[in-house]
């Protein structure tokens, strides 16, 4: 209860607050709380012009890099304004995302949706989704397959696989799309005047053609983008697609035997200077494609001059210095072949085909004669390998049955696994170059991207769940927040308002009611400025958590300490293994144990890292600072609503009273339209819900899913890597023979020069003797006549 004051006896103390100020400021607080309502009220429907800008946003994304973002906005226009005119564009666009995410399958679906699509804008994207339907029926190859070394670039290799009947040229890949579908679309195609079709399409479509052996039909397809009589420019409209076009027409041209012809327009496409980073790829790959083929017409210098073209900073220098050598050695010019081989080693001495490279330096000493030279060549290769297999031997050896440990090393961290964690950084090169083992890398990355994948989504759902069961929901949305945070500053100033109110009628009175009135009110306001009664800011609620992210990340680097510590010390077991004295099966079990114990604190450090992730997005739209402050602002309201009728009693005043009233109105629609906008964004968020729930239920399944394939993998991957560690044992032995070979090679060549010597000296031999018995015979014969 609050006293109430004894009229004032002094003179009244004057107030510079003014009634009309009052009025004023009730207007403007009931215009902010009018707008929250008509907000709470709304159900907002973009407009066209909206949803084109979204989709517009969105392709501004693809251009960035943003894929995934971009997909969502799509996704979200197809799937929410499905009736709409953007949907026709997002429909299309979502294809296109798709496929940079390496989503085929759903990116076809987007195709061939746009293709039955009649409408004016379905229509615009037609020649675009059938361009993207025959690339996906032959897809391209990832990004660096032309920078592999492959069997081009170990004749050797290939020659041997030949001879043991193994086909050595590689197929294209196949794509998705059915065969059905994509005759459907080349009969679409072949109903649309040539000069009609897009440059993209005519490109697209000749590629298929070509792939598919239809060589003729591919170049007039190709042509039509790229004609032969116009000269190549450095850039414009469709240039991109005439410096690919240029190449496929002349790729078709060399497949249907028209030798000059490509060799035509590989040279004009070698003349061209695109401004792409990808285009200059594709000239430079004209430039290797003429210098094979004048390799194969035996025009050595030709072939070498265009190998010449491909500067250092170019990703194919390696593979065309290396076929240079080649080409070099064919044609007898055994100095210049080395030149080329010393040349690629000091470029590229990580290569794959390094002992290639090292081999064919010692075969090109033999063809010069340089026995020397070429012994201690293979001497050195021997000696390298023979003790890098030795030791991988001994290590295999102790190891045993060691598919366990590698199984643990690979759980460990499968996004980021590599060869090198399980062999020796020597090994790691030849292992490199064993189908079976990248093969499996690329699986266990694979698996480990997808579960990495899955974990961010699976926490992010929950901090969506987390948001959506919050009490401040409204601030999920950028327009309803801010109505919010427009409502409790009303309601701060009207409290502001009430003070300045109370203290013009208090002026006016006085006595120790007056005084207890003061007291009270000053302890009430301070609870409004400090809620939580810790002296605390509303910035300060997540400081506690903060701490604890704090105390995780030490944990996280605890942990990587942990792991580190491990490494060293199977590596340092791996060095001074001869000297120790321990059961190698039972220090490689204890060490799996160990990598899956590390493993397993790291999943957990990545667990607790989610949960204050999810406990900050509950602080966050829950707020509890600002429900405490809300709570002392109603009590403090309370009070000077009593204090106000207090004083009323010992003064009255009949238009402070009318502000009051007016005033509290105001509070109880600011308190109504907070569960007027909280109702708004839960209708806005009743689609969003659902999909929650669908979407948990899904990432449940996809998580059991994975576990089984996970626990697959990694069985997987510890067989391979045990009998890829014997395959590159076996591969280093090989090495080692064929370095023998090459010292045999070497005797062989010294024993035939020898050989040839001596037969040329018992051929001249031969010679002087039949020279000087015809000689004797003939002085035998003069001196008979005498």
């Amino acid at each position: 209860m609050v006293s109430a004051p004894a009229p004032a006896e002094a003179a009244p103390r004057r107030s510079t607050f003014d009634i009309d100020d009052a009025v004023q400021r009730i207007a403007d607080i009931e215009s902010v709380i009018v707008a929250a309502e008509t907000a709470a009220n709304e159900d907002p429907e973009q407009t066209e012009e909206e949803l084109a800008k979204r989709v517009v946003a969105g392709q501004l994304m693809l251009v960035d890099r943003d894929v995934e973002g971009a997909a969502i906005v799509f996704l979200d226009v197809l799937e929410n304004h499905p009736d709409s005119l953007a949907a026709s564009q997002a429909l299309y666009f979502l294809g296109e995302a798709l496929v940079l995410l390496s989503m085929d399958r759903w990116a076809i679906e987007c195709f061939q949706g746009n293709l039955v699509d009649q409408s004016e804008d379905g229509r615009r994207y037609h020649q675009r989704s059938m361009a993207r339907m025959f690339d996906l029926h032959v897809p391209r190859r990832e990004d660096g397959f032309a920078r592999r070394p492959g069997l081009s670039a170990t004749p050797e290799v290939r020659a041997r696989l030949q001879a043991i009947g193994i086909d050595v040229e590689a197929k294209p890949p196949e794509g998705l799309v059915d065969e059905a579908d994509i005759l459907r679309v080349s009969v679409a195609v072949g109903a649309i005047a040539p000069e009609e079709r897009e440059l993209e399409l005519r490109y697209a479509y000749g590629r298929w053609l070509y792939f598919r052996g239809e060589w003729e039909q591919a170049l007039a397809s190709l042509d039509s983008v790229s004609p032969l009589d116009v000269p190549m420019s450095s850039g414009g409209v469709g240039a991109q697609w005439r410096v690919r076009a240029a190449y496929m027409a002349a790729t078709a041209s060399l497949a249907k035997g028209d030798i000059d012809d490509a060799l035509t327009r590989f040279g004009l496409l070698t003349q061209s200077f695109p401004k792409g980073e990808r285009d200059k790829r594709i000239v430079e790959l004209a430039n290797l494609a003429l210098a094979r083929i004048h390799h194969d017409q035996g025009e050595t210098e030709l072939a070498v001059k265009s190998y010449r073209r491909i500067s250092r900073d170019s990703p194919f220098f390696p593979e065309a210095m290396y076929e240079t050598a080649w080409t070099l050695l064919a044609a007898g010019a055994h100095d210049r072949a080395l030149q080329a081989l010393d040349l690629l080693l000091v470029y590229d001495p990580d290569s794959p085909i390094v002992p290639e490279i090292k081999q064919l330096r010692g075969k090109v000493k033999i063809q010069m004669r340089d026995w020397q030279g070429a012994e201690g060549e293979f001497l050195a290769l021997r000696r390298e390998f023979d003790e890098l297999s030795k030791r991988l031997g001994r290590q295999l050896e102790a190891k045993g049955d060691a598919a366990s440990y590698f199984s643990a090393v690979a759980s460990e961290d499968m996004e980021h696994f590599s060869l090198g964690a399980v062999m020796p950084v020597e090994a790691a090169a030849v292992a490199q170059t064993l189908p079976r083992a990248t093969q499996t890398v690329d699986l266990v990355n694979e698996v480990g991207e997808v579960d990495a994948m899955l974990f961010e989504t699976r926490a992010l759902l929950a901090r969506m769940e987390e948001a959506v069961e919050a009490k401040e929901r409204a601030r999920l949305f950028t327009d309803l927040g801010a109505h919010l945070s427009s409502l409790d500053s009303s309601d701060l100033e009207i409290l502001d308002l009430k003070e300045k109110l109370l203290f013009r009628s208090t002026a006016k009175v006085g006595g120790a009611g007056l005084v207890e009135i003061e007291s009270q009110r000053k302890a009430l306001a301070k609870r409004v400025t400090n809620p939580l009664g810790d002296g605390s800011s509303r910035d300060d609620t997540s400081g506690g958590l903060r701490s604890r992210a704090e105390e995780i990340h030490q944990l996280d680097l605890t942990v990587q300490a942990l792991r580190a510590q491990l490494i060293a010390t199977e590596r340092y077991y791996d060095e001074t293994r001869k000297d120790q004295r321990i059961d190698h099966e039972a220090f490689l079990k204890q060490a799996a144990e160990l990598r899956d114990e590390v493993a397993g604190l790291e999943r957990e450090v990545a667990e607790m890292e989610a949960e204050v992730e999810k406990a900050q997005t509950a602080i966050r739209f829950a707020d509890p600072w600002a429900e405490a402050q809300r709570a002392a602002v109603e009590d403090y309201s309370v009070f000077l609503d009593q204090a106000f009728a207090a004083v009323l009693e010992a003064n009255p005043d009949a238009a402070a009273k009318k502000v009051w009233d007016r005033a509290n109105s105001l509070r109880g629609r600011i308190v109504e339209g907070r569960e007027r906008l909280d109702a708004a964004a839960g209708r806005r968020l009743r689609r969003a819900m659902q999909i929650l729930r669908e979407e948990r239920v899904n990432l449940d399944a996809y998580k059991e899913e994975l576990e089984a394939k996970r626990g697959e993998t990694r069985e997987l991957v510890g067989d391979v890597m045990q009998a890829s560690y014997r395959d590159v044992v076996g591969e280093l032995a090989n090495l080692v023979t064929r370095s023998e070979v090459g010292l045999l090679d070497v005797a062989w060549a010294i024993q035939e020069v020898e050989s040839e010597e001596i037969r040329r000296l018992e051929t001249h031999r031969d010679r002087d003797l039949r020279e000087l018995d015809r000689v004797l015979d003939q002085g035998l014969q003069e001196d008979g006549n005498r």
